[in-house]
C-alpha cells in the first residue's frame, strides 16, 4: 500500500489497448532511447507509464520539458509515493494500467518498432494470455541473440529454457496481478509463472525474432542477495507441482543453487554444481556453468559475461 497517492503528469482521457510500464531510476542519459523506442512502435494504441523512481536525479515531473513534444495523451509520468525497487515501480504501473494488455521496458534497453504489433497479433491469433519474444544482448565486442530459435515454449521448456526478462514479456492485463517486491531477484520469472498457473496455460507462444535490444550496463550487479533466488525458485516449483517432470525440477533446483553459489562467490561450490548440472543437462547448460565460474572467480568484474 502506498502511504499517499502517487503524483501523475499526463492526459488520462483516451482508453488504450496496451499499457507500457517503464520504470526509471537515475539514468537520465539512457531514458530518452527507451522512451523513443516505445513512441516509435508501429502499433500506436498504447499508453506509456514512466514510473519515476529517481533518487539522485531531479524528479521527471520537475523536468517535464525533457519530454517536449511527447507529452501527449499516451504518456504519463508517475512519481511513486514510496520507492523501493523495480518490482515496486512496476506494481505502481500495474495499479494505474488501463490497457487490456501489458508490456514492460527497462530504462537502459530498447524495443524494435514491431515489438508490440507482433506480440499483440500472436496473442490474438492463438488466444494466449501471455507471449514472449526474442532479444539481442549487446555485450562488449559482441552480440548474443536469445529466444530466436523457437515459436513456442512448452512443458519443461517453460522451466528450463524460456526467458522471463520483463522487456520480453507481453500479457493480458490481470487487475489483481502484482510483482512480489520483497524478492528483489527472480521476481520477473516468479511473476510470469504465477500468471501462467492462474491462466492454466500449458505453452507460451514466442515471436522468434529479436524485438528487444538489451544493453547490460557496466559495473557491479544490482541484485547480489542470494536469498530471493532460492525463494523465487521454490515458489515456482510449488505453483504447478505435477506439471514439470522430475528431471526438469532437479535441473531447475541446480540452476538456483548455482546462482546462489555464483552470487556468494564460491568457485569451489560452483565447480561442484556445474559438474552435476552438466551431467543432468547432457552439456546443454554449459553457458550457465561458464558464467557462474567466471563471476565467482571475479574474472570480469566490470562487465557481463552471459
Amino acid at each position: 500500500m502506498l502511504a499517499c497517492p502517487p503524483t501523475v503528469l499526463g492526459n488520462r482521457a483516451v482508453m488504450p489497448l496496451i499499457t507500457v510500464i517503464l520504470p526509471t531510476c537515475d539514468r537520465p542519459a539512457l531514458l530518452p532511447r527507451a522512451v523513443a523506442s516505445v513512441l516509435g512502435q508501429t502499433e500506436r494504441n498504447f499508453e506509456l507509464l514512466v514510473i519515476d523512481n529517481n533518487r539522485r536525479q531531479p524528479a521527471l515531473i520537475e523536468a517535464a520539458p525533457f519530454f517536449g513534444g511527447v507529452m501527449e495523451s499516451r504518456v504519463r509520468i508517475i512519481r511513486p509515493a514510496v520507492m523501493r525497487n523495480a518490482a515496486t515501480a512496476r506494481n505502481v504501473g500495474l495499479a494505474g494500467a488501463r490497457g487490456k494488455w501489458v508490456a514492460y521496458l527497462d530504462d537502459d534497453d530498447a524495443w524494435r518498432p514491431e515489438k508490440l504489433a507482433h506480440q499483440l497479433a500472436l496473442a490474438r491469433r492463438l488466444d494466449a494470455a501471455m507471449v514472449l519474444c526474442g532479444a539481442e544482448f549487446h555485450l562488449r565486442g559482441r552480440s548474443r541473440f536469445v529466444q530466436c530459435d523457437t515459436t513456442e515454449w512448452r512443458g519443461d521448456e517453460l522451466l528450463l529454457r524460456a526467458r522471463w526478462n520483463t522487456p520480453l514479456l507481453f500479457h493480458r492485463h490481470d487487475a489483481a496481478a502484482r510483482f512480489d517486491d520483497a524478492l528483489g531477484s527472480g521476481e520477473d520469472a516468479e511473476f510470469a509463472h504465477r500468471l501462467l498457473a492462474a491462466a492454466e496455460q500449458a505453452a507460451v507462444p514466442n515471436v522468434a525474432e529479436p524485438l528487444v535490444d538489451i544493453y547490460p550496463q557496466p559495473g557491479p550487479r544490482v541484485n547480489t542477495n542470494p536469498a530471493p533466488v532460492r525463494a523465487a525458485a521454490a515458489r515456482i516449483l510449488r505453483l504447478r507441482p505435477r506439471f514439470y517432470s522430475s528431471a526438469a525440477r532437479r535441473r531447475f533446483v541446480l540452476h538456483a543453487l548455482l546462482a546462489v553459489a555464483k552470487l556468494t562467490r564460491r568457485p569451489g561450490r560452483c565447480a561442484q554444481l556445474s559438474a552435476r548440472l552438466m551431467r543432468e543437462s547432457r552439456g546443454a547448460d554449459w553457458r550457465l556453468c561458464a558464467n557462474a565460474m567466471a563471476v565467482s572467480l571475479n574474472l570480469f568484474s566490470d562487465r557481463w559475461v552471459s
